[in-house]
């Protein structure tokens, strides 16, 4: 596939995000915009710099593939002047499709649009745990009935927003996509080790994600005692920043394996520190199709994973990784000693993964889908272009 899509020559798309971070769902936006510019698509990202948290990494990150961006100051909840900022450029840029990716960003969308004529395509990434997300989700429900069209990530949340309500005519299922062209030059072992601070000799367990309860990281810190006493070298290494760190790291200390693991932060450099992960470790309880996995995967990193979300579409249990039940610390500590006793095996099928990910869960793929459906609502919908 690549070229132009001839048809796209005058469609222009703004993606409008809330983001505290470069995380799942901002990943998936730079992908998706970045590829459909490639194809022929004029492309805006929109971030809303929030008052309480501000935050411009995945600005900054479109800004250095080169994708016009737009930061927009947000003061709180109901910020009228957001509206009226994205209601301008909507008009100055002929935008045609306001694409919106979380709670916040539909809201503000969902005025925007109303005023200017563009079409709303939603994005509903997953969400995450709690009794107040759980409200916000109810709400964003009935908000989100607006949208021309909502796309999930993954058939349990196409399903979840049915049983909020959301008409299944409107509803799509468009599977996450990467560029596995970002992970196709690694650097040297040695040097990726380094940049984590790890032991050359170290078997390095690595998980990549926001520190969160629903990513079910005090499952793998669980899991740990029993690993390290079956593999002395083992260390642990978390990539992410997040509200649950103070809580790991008391864990860790609590444990007495504090030594045994390293706590990155968050990282813009994600492809050059996994070639030194010897097992990539997804303990989440709560996923949607996770791009770290997909990005471990199309690094030929041998993945252990609970089975949640769209996991099971992307690791087939035994061929191309390994599945276990959330929140089973002894069966995730079971698949990791295994695997490291027979590492021949999980790296045939960490490359029997590459090649089901090059194939199914390309970025180009996932943009064609997109653009396929903007073009769908526009036609059915008449308005822009």
């Amino acid at each position: 596939m690549g070229g132009h899509l001839p048809t796209l020559e005058r469609l222009h798309i703004l993606h409008l995000i809330s983001s505290s971070g470069l995380l799942g769902a901002e990943r998936v936006l730079l992908e998706l915009a970045s590829k459909s510019r490639l194809l022929g698509a004029n492309v805006t990202v929109a971030a809303l710099k929030n008052s309480c948290n501000p935050n411009t990494e995945l600005a900054e990150a479109a800004q250095r593939v080169g994708l016009p961006t737009l930061i927009i100051p947000c003061g709180g909840r109901l910020d009228a002047g957001v509206t009226e900022t994205l209601a301008e450029k909507i008009r100055n840029t002929d935008v045609q499709i306001v694409h919106s990716h979380n709670y916040k960003s539909n809201y503000y969308a969902r005025h925007a649009s109303a005023r200017t004529g563009a079409h709303w395509i939603v994005t509903n990434h997953g969400r995450r745990a709690g009794f107040k997300l759980l409200l916000y989700a109810l709400f964003d429900a009935l908000l989100v009935r607006r949208a021309d069209r909502i796309v999930a990530v993954s058939p349990k949340i196409a399903d979840q927003l049915a049983a909020l309500g959301i008409d299944r005519s409107v509803l799509s299922v468009i599977d996450n996509g990467i560029d596995c062209g970002r992970f196709a030059n690694p650097p040297q072992r040695s040097f990726a080790g380094a940049l984590l601070g790890v032991a050359d000799d170290a078997y390095v367990i690595g998980s990549v994600g926001a520190l969160t309860v629903e990513k079910g990281h005090r499952h793998l810190l669980e899991a740990l005692g029993t690993i390290v006493a079956s593999i002395p070298r083992a260390v642990c290494v978390l990539v992410g920043e997040g509200p649950e760190r103070a809580r790991l790291e008391q864990q860790a200390r609590e444990q007495g394996l504090a030594e045994k693991v390293v706590f990155a932060g968050r990282r813009d450099d994600v492809p050059h520190i996994l070639p030194r992960f010897d097992l990539f470790v997804l303990p989440s309880l709560n996923e949607g199709l996770p791009m770290a996995l997909l990005e471990a995967q199309a690094a030929r990193i041998p993945a252990v994973a609970t089975n949640v979300g769209a996991v099971s579409k992307v690791i087939q249990d035994g061929a191309t990784g390994v599945t276990v039940d959330p929140g089973d610390a002894a069966a995730l500590a079971g698949a990791i000693v295994r695997g490291y006793a027979d590492r021949d095996m999980v790296r045939h099928m960490a490359l029997k993964g590459y090649d089901r990910v090059k194939k199914h869960y390309s970025a180009e793929t996932m943009a064609r889908q997109y653009l396929e459906l903007y073009r769908s609502v526009i036609r059915a919908g008449g308005g822009k272009g």
